[in-house]
């Protein structure tokens, strides 16, 4: 459980990264630019949208499957004392 809980923890910063490198690059972009001398186009800045939100979407889904199996590992817990207590 606890591995599963820092996993989900790397996934969370990695995602906060993420969209931190995605405001960055999006604001340097508008600024100057992307190095070729244009900036983003609006389907380049949709794209990078889609991807940070399936991202998110994503880690919703483990947290949830976190909080599920948390709760069925409980159960068994609880079940397993009940069992060595009679």
């Amino acid at each position: 459980m606890d591995r599963l809980k820092t996993a989900l923890d790397r996934l969370d910063r990695a995602i906060g990264r993420l969209d931190q490198a995605i405001a960055f690059r999006l604001e340097r972009a508008a600024l100057v630019g992307d190095g070729d001398g244009r900036a983003l186009s609006e389907e380049e800045v949709a794209e990078i949208n889609r991807a940070l939100a399936a991202a998110l979407a994503g880690e919703r889904r483990a947290n949830e499957t976190v909080e599920a199996v948390a709760g069925r590992l409980d159960g068994a817990i609880d079940r397993l004392r009940i069992v060595l207590e009679e």
